[in-house]
C-alpha cells in the first residue's frame, strides 16, 4: 500500500503523458513530444507537481509504462522513473503499455485490440478481454504492419485502440469503413491517469519492481 500520490510516467511513443494519482487523478498532462522526451519529461513532471500542489517528497511510488513502444522513448521514461525512485526512496510499479491502452477502453465491455507504433512501419499489438482486472490477454504480443493490424481488427470485429496520425486514420476510414471500428483520436492517446490506476491495483497486490531494475518490453519487427 502507498500513503501518498503515485507519479505515473509514459513515454512509450510520440505521445508522452505524466500524472499524479491518489485514488483519483490529481493532475495530468499529455502532449505530442515526438523525439523530445529527454528535454521535455523532467520539466513536465515539475510543472505537474506544482499544479497539483504536491511536494516531490510526498510521492509514494512511481508508475512507468514499460513498453512495447519507441526504443528511445522507453529508455527515457524508464531511466527517469528509476532515478527518481532511487532519489525519493520509493518503489516502482511496471505496467505494460498495451495494458494502459486497453484499460482506457475497459468500459466498452467488448474485445479490444490495443496497438502502438514500434517504428519502421510496425506496430506492437495484442487483443484484450475487458473488464477483467487485471485485463486478460486473449493473444500474445506480436509485431505487425499497419495493413495487417487493420485486417486483424476487421476479422475480430474488435475495437481498435491505436494512436494514429490523421493521414493513417483517414486511410482506415476510407479503405475499411464500418469493417474497422477505431477508437477516437482523443480516446486513443495514452493517458498516464490510466497507467496510474493500473499501477495502484498492482501496488495493492504487492506487485512492485524489486531493486528498482525495470526491464522494458522491446518488441523488434
Amino acid at each position: 500500500m502507498t500513503d501518498g500520490p503515485i507519479l505515473a510516467i509514459d513515454t512509450s511513443g510520440a505521445t508522452a503523458s505524466v500524472a499524479l494519482y491518489a485514488d483519483q487523478v490529481l493532475a495530468e498532462s499529455t502532449w505530442q513530444s515526438g523525439r523530445r522526451h529527454s528535454a521535455e519529461l523532467l520539466p513536465a513532471i515539475e510543472e505537474l507537481l506544482t499544479r497539483a500542489r504536491v511536494e516531490k517528497r510526498e510521492v509514494s511510488a512511481i508508475a512507468v509504462a514499460a513498453g512495447p513502444g519507441s526504443y528511445s522513448g522507453l529508455r527515457v521514461g524508464v531511466s527517469t522513473a528509476m532515478a527518481m525512485a532511487l532519489a525519493l526512496d520509493v518503489q516502482i510499479a511496471r505496467v505494460p503499455t498495451l495494458d494502459v491502452i486497453a484499460w482506457a477502453h475497459a468500459g466498452a465491455r467488448r474485445t479490444i485490440r490495443a496497438a502502438i507504433d514500434v517504428g519502421r512501419g510496425h506496430y506492437a499489438t495484442a487483443r484484450f478481454r475487458p473488464p477483467d482486472i487485471p485485463l486478460a490477454h486473449e493473444t500474445r504480443i506480436e509485431s505487425v504492419g499497419l495493413g495487417e493490424l487493420f485486417e486483424l481488427a476487421a476479422v475480430e470485429r474488435s475495437l481498435l485502440a491505436v494512436d494514429l496520425d490523421p493521414q493513417s486514420r483517414e486511410t482506415v476510414e476510407r479503405q475499411y469503413g464500418a469493417r474497422v471500428e477505431l477508437a477516437s483520436p482523443a480516446a486513443s492517446a495514452r493517458r498516464a491517469g490510466f497507467l496510474a490506476e493500473l499501477a495502484a491495483i498492482k501496488i495493492r497486490r504487492g506487485e512492485l519492481v524489486g531493486d528498482l531494475a525495470v526491464e522494458p518490453i522491446y518488441l523488434h519487427s
